[in-house]
């Protein structure tokens, strides 16, 4: 007789079960935070047996990692989606905007950018993880592309540039984390996010259509290739 737990690799029930398990753990993760979450809880939650589990996930830390993995992959298929509508969307006012009121509405993600230690545990300094927070906020290659099609202030350069963006941002993220949002709505802050971002990031030119276009080319292609390594690698514990 077969093993019920052992569903062949890429199967459509076993991606169901795997989902499963990654939103019980999303579920215990927000509940609990990351010391108090054992690889035995998600299993008695998910209705399986703890070695089912490990079938997909080799350790407690990658099956914690996925997680994350997974909600950062559903914000980024929003970008794309979002730059796909309206290419504005690629200029750091409006990109940040919509990355802001996304990851205030994720939390894990949230956790995930400000390296959250009661969510992340032991995650917090690896380094996979940091190459994520990266990708979210400080994208090097963004602002260079910034920089090639003159959407900066040209007394910037990318580093200056990267430097405010990603300060300007996790001090909103934790103003709303301290209480210190003054009572403003979500779009009201990502509103005043947007307007700061604009004032001291932005060239005063407007980019012409085509540079404009070109430069929301380009930034679908990075985040393109960023879902894609994400997927990639979710894929392959289903």
């Amino acid at each position: 007789m077969t093993n019920p737990s052992r569903l062949p690799a890429g199967s459509g029930a076993r991606q169901v079960r795997a989902e499963r398990i990654l939103d019980i753990t999303t579920d215990l993760l927000m509940a609990h935070g990351y010391r108090r979450v054992t690889i035995d809880d998600v299993a008695g939650r998910a209705g399986v047996g703890k070695g089912t589990v490990y079938l997909h996930w080799k350790t407690r830390e990658a099956l914690f990692w996925a997680v994350l993995q997974r909600e950062a992959l559903r914000l980024f298929d929003h970008l794309l989606d979002s730059l796909a509508k309206e290419s504005q969307t690629a200029l750091p006012h409006r990109l940040m905007r919509t990355i802001f009121v996304e990851i205030t509405h994720r939390p894990l993600v949230k956790a995930l950018l400000l390296s959250d230690p009661l969510v992340l545990g032991n995650l917090a300094g690896d380094e996979t993880v940091r190459s994520a927070q990266q990708e979210l906020a400080e994208n090097a290659d963004y602002m260079l592309l910034l920089s090639e099609q003159g959407a900066l202030r040209p007394d910037l350069t990318p580093e200056a540039a990267g430097y405010i963006l990603v300060n300007v941002i996790r001090g909103f993220l934790t103003a709303g984390e301290l209480g210190q949002d003054e009572g403003l709505s979500l779009e009201q802050r990502a509103d005043l996010l947007s307007d700061v971002l604009r004032r001291s990031l932005e060239a005063d030119t407007p980019l012409s259509g085509k540079a404009l276009a070109a430069l929301n080319t380009q930034v679908i292609a990075m985040f393109a290739e960023m879902a894609d390594s994400h997927r990639e690698q979710l894929q392959r514990s289903y």
